[in-house]
Parts: structure tokens; sequence; C-alpha cells
């Protein structure tokens, strides 16, 4: 009987236990809700110090999976409040505006909130978000040349012993970048973008200093984009753009420089004479990047630079005038004048093709490299290191025309005040008739006949102003026809003495000659100012292909003497000492 009765007892004290349960359970499922939005509303103006303001939907929560859901969530900066706080506090330059229908946490251990204090998560979306970066200013106290240090970590709450999330995930969401850092301010908007954050950790022990933000890795991928350049003649588009943190990566691919306008009018629309520039990248890729420098300092800093097949249409139509005055800088020139840090210890490119057309009449002239690739070392604006005398090597291969081999390097001091720098070069053997697309519409003439075995520049020491070195040109059974157009009795007489003249008295058939003497031709130009440097680089080496022909200007024939003079000399003294 008594058994009955203590039976009786315990199962309605479960009874009663199980009632309390539910009904617990259905005032936390109605109620809860509004008690953690309205904590929420108020922790993140608390926390932030009223820099952000939390706006909340309807706020739903299942306490025995650890589930939350949010509609019409969104976190909204207060911009003036920052500027003002920024003279005083220490603050990331990044502010975050957050629009988004629906936000969902799973798996939130309740009971480690409550018990130790702890916010344990194990993911959280944000669904079809809109997020606004704003880029801010930092200003320095006016009696603190030091400057500020920038936050690189989350903070943690007080009243919390760490929070950690597995994984954060933004997905097909409208990012819009604003850049409020300089006067004038400027905004890039991607249409899609998704963010993956892995292990965020936020405790006393991590303060951001390998982790940034606490997080393992922060990825960042943003989709197709396109803009206009602000000289309206051209267009800017990339493919797909991305960032890792963990890695150290950034990369963009389909990048496209594309002109708005054809060969034609683009040049005409301008006004003046300039390169239409057609540029396509398949991938560029920076690695090993200090993002940190990028994010909070705007300097560019990565140990390697890949750019996957590189295709480059450069075309300039000089039957247009010249820009009154305009002066290209040399590469030199522009690198020390970025406003924008600038250090890659190394830049490689794989595969791609260059192709260059010039036109003074009916048809451009045009000379093409493909099969490209090059190394480019100590790529740099680093003002320590160009005043310590850093020498920066670009070293490239390409096939000239697709047939001949080119191999060669380029050595510049950035920081030499004359923009100084050396080439060198060697061209393998190929069919000299297949330079006739540049030759013969730039020139009246065309090769009818030559085998080119090679061609070395050994040397050429150069700066802003000239270009000075020799060129070796060994080619075999060499014929040119000097072409006029004009062809009135005159000047078919006049171009068969220049042709005569060209080929039997000038131009060797073979050089060396088959006695064994060697033409060597000598490379001397003064830059054309108003010309930029790939031109100073074809003039540079032209001159010297003439000098091999026996066409030299003044000042070639006066180093040619000066040089003869030298040897002579020398030979004199060589006899002497002998004797």
């Amino acid at each position: 009987m008594k058994g009955k009765t203590v039976g009786k007892i315990i199962l309605g004290f479960l009874a009663v236990l199980i009632l309390l349960a539910g009904i617990l359970f259905t005032i936390g499922y109605f109620y809860y809700g509004k008690i953690i939005r309205n904590y929420l509303i108020e922790a993140v103006s608390r926390e932030s110090k009223g820099l952000y303001k939390a706006e909340i939907g309807s706020l739903s929560l299942n306490l025995l999976v650890g589930n939350l859901t949010i509609d019409r969530f969104s976190l909204v900066p207060d911009t003036a409040l920052y500027r003002a706080r920024s003279n005083s506090d220490t603050l990331s330059p990044l502010l975050l505006k957050i629009t988004v229908d629906k936000f969902m946490i799973r798996d939130f251990r309740i009971m480690d909130a409550v018990r130790f204090r702890k916010i344990d998560v194990k993911r959280i979306r944000f669904i079809g978000p809109e997020v606004t970066v704003f880029r801010m200013a930092m200003p320095r106290k006016a009696n603190d040349d030091k400057p500020k240090e920038k936050m690189t970590s989350i903070p943690l709450p007080k009243g919390l012993t760490s929070i950690e999330i597995g994984e954060l995930l933004v997905e097909n969401a409208k990012l819009d970048f604003v850049d409020c850092s300089h006067d004038t301010i400027t905004r890039n908007s991607f249409p899609t973008c998704t963010i993956t954050i892995k292990h965020i950790l936020v405790d006393s022990a991590h303060q951001g200093k390998r982790r940034l933000f606490n997080a393992d890795d922060i990825s960042i991928t943003l989709g197709s984009y396109s803009l206009p350049l602000k000289n309206g003649m051209n267009k800017l588009s990339f493919g797909e753009i991305g960032i890792s943190t963990g890695s150290g990566v950034v990369y963009v691919n389909k990048f496209h420089l594309e002109p708005l306008y054809n060969k034609h009018d683009y040049t005409r629309k301008l006004g003046y004479q300039t390169d239409w520039m057609d540029i396509s990248v398949s991938k560029l890729a920076f690695k090993r990047m200090d993002l940190r420098k990028l994010l909070f300092e705007g300097k560019i800093m990565a140990g390697f630079l890949e750019i996957d097949t590189l295709i480059l249409d450069d075309y300039r139509d000089k039957r247009v005038a010249p820009r009154p005055g305009f002066k290209p800088p040399m590469p030199q020139d522009g690198i020390r004048k970025l406003k924008t840090y600038l250090r890659i210890d190394t830049l490689l490119l794989k595969g791609g093709k260059a192709s260059y057309g010039e036109q003074v009449g009916e048809a451009p002239g045009t000379i093409f490299f493909d099969k490209l690739g090059a190394t480019f070392t100590g790529l740099t604006n680093d003002s320590v290191l160009l005043h310590a005398g850093l020498v920066s090597e670009l070293k490239g291969t390409g096939w000239l025309m697709g047939k001949g081999k080119m191999d060669a390097t380029i050595r510049f001091n950035f920081g030499n005040p004359r923009s100084a720098f050396t080439f060198s070069a060697m061209i393998g053997p190929m069919d000299l008739v297949e330079i006739n697309p540049m030759l013969s519409n730039l020139l009246p003439a065309k090769v009818v006949s030559g085998k080119l075995q090679k061609l070395q520049i050994p040397l050429v020491s150069a700066n802003d102003d000239v270009a000075k070195g020799k060129l070796l040109f060994y080619y075999n059974d060499l014929s040119i026809d000097v072409q006029d157009k004009k062809q009135t009795t005159w000047t078919k007489i006049k171009t068969g003495v220049i042709n005569f003249a060209a080929n039997d008295l000038v131009v060797n058939d073979d050089n060396p000659t088959k006695s064994g003497k060697m033409k060597t031709g000598t490379i001397y130009f003064m830059r054309a100012k108003d010309k930029g440097f790939i031109n100073f680089l074809w003039k540079s080496t032209l001159s010297g292909l003439k000098s091999t022909m026996g066409f030299n200007s003044k000042a070639q024939k006066s180093l040619i003497r000066e040089e003869k003079q030298k040897t002579a000399e020398k030979h004199k003294k060589e006899k002497k000492a002998k004797k």
C-alpha cells in the first residue's frame, strides 16, 4: 500500500516536472525570442560604445537544439560618431553595414553560455545580405607623431570568457566598398559576393597578431565586375576576385583592360596620338601577401606575383598629331612617383602574346612575340632600398613573329635620378622575310631573302636621354628591295640605284663575310621625350641595325672614329711594349 502511495507521489512529481518543463519551453518559445532580441540590440550598442546599431525584425529560438533564426536583420554604423572617436580611440579603419533578409545560428551550446559564460556556435549563415564596407581615414593626434596601432583583433565582450564560431558564411551577397579615407569618396559595387570565415576564436590569449580578426582564414570571393575608367576611353573588368587571409593570397581571374573605341576612332576621340591598348590576363595571383599592410595602410607587399597568359595588343596611329607637350614617364619615374607603396619580390609571367602595330600609311606595320615568359625581381618603390642602389632585373623569353627565339635582360636602377638602365638581347635563327609585315608598311623596303643566324646585343647602357651599345647581326644571303610607290620614270631609275647601293655597296650578302670580316653595328639613339619606353628600346635597336648596313648618323660616325682611334692607339702601345 505504501509502495503504491510512494509510486503515485513519484509519478505525480514527474508529471508536475514535465508540465513545468512544457510551460517553460512554451514561454521560452513565445517570449524568449523577444527577450533575446532586446538583449542583442542593447548588447550591440553597449559593446560598440554606440558605434553600431542593430535592427531586428522577428526572432525565433529552439532551445533544445540551439538554433536561432532572425528575419530582417541589419547592423548600421554611426560614421559621424566614428570620426569623432577616431581622434582619441584606437579603432579599426573598416566599418561594416549589413542588411540581411535571414540570419541563422546553428548548434549554439546554450548551457556552456549559461554555466561557463562561453559562446560556442558551430555555424552562422547570412543568406542574401547587402554588405557595405567603409574604409575610413585614420587621423593622428596633433601632439603625437607616431601612427595609431590598428585594431586587428575582435575585443572580448565583458562578462564572457570566450567566443568560438566554427564557420561563418555570407552567401549570395551584394557588396559595396566605399573609400572615405581620401578627400574624394569613391564607391565600387560588386553584385555577387561570398565570404567564408573559418574558426573564429575570441579570448584573452588571441590578440590578432597571427590570426587576422581572430580567424584561421577569411576567404572572400567577388563575382564579375566592370567599370569605365575616368578618362571615358577604356573599361576595366574582372571575372572573379578572391582573397584569403589564411594563405595570404589575392587573385584576379579574367582581368581585361578594354578600349571603348576601335583603333581608328580612339585617338580621334582624344584628339591626339597615343597607344590603343587591349590587355587581358587569364589570372593574376599575389602570393605571400601582407594583408594587414594592404587593408590598414594601403601598401602592396607580396613575395610573389604570378601572371598567367597575358595577351597584349598595342597599336599607335602615327597619322594623328602627337599630344602637345606630353612626355610619357620612364618606368623608373612611374615607379618612384607611385602614391601607393609597392614591393613585390618576384614577378613571374607564364605564357602570353604581345603584338605592336604602328601605322603611317594605308596599312599598319605589325610585329609580335608569342610564347612569352618572364621573371622580374625587385619591383619596388621602397625609398630605403632605392637609396641603397637596388638593381631590379627583368629576364624574358619569347618568339619573334613566332619563328625566332629571343632572350632579353633589362636591369633597372629605379633609384637613379637619370633613370639609368641596361639591356641585352639575343635572337636565334629565323627567316628574315618574316619581319616584312612590320618593315614593308613602315619603310619603302622589304627583305627579298635572308637567313638570320643570330642577332646579339651584348650590352646597351641607357638613361633618360640616350642609349649606347653594340649590335652583332649574323646573317646569310641577305637581299633588300627598296620600293617607291610613285613609280615614275625617274623614281624607277632612283629605286634601281638605291637597290644597287643597298645590296651591292652597303649591305653584304653575309655577315661575317666569307673572308671572316664582321661588320658590327653601333647603337646610339637620343630618346624622343614624347615617346614611350618601348619606342626607346625599339629605336635604339633599329639604330644598331642601320649601322650594320652602313647607315650611320653623325653621332654614330663620331663614335666609330673614336673607337678606331682608341684601337689604333692600343695597338701602338702593344707594339712598343713588345719592342
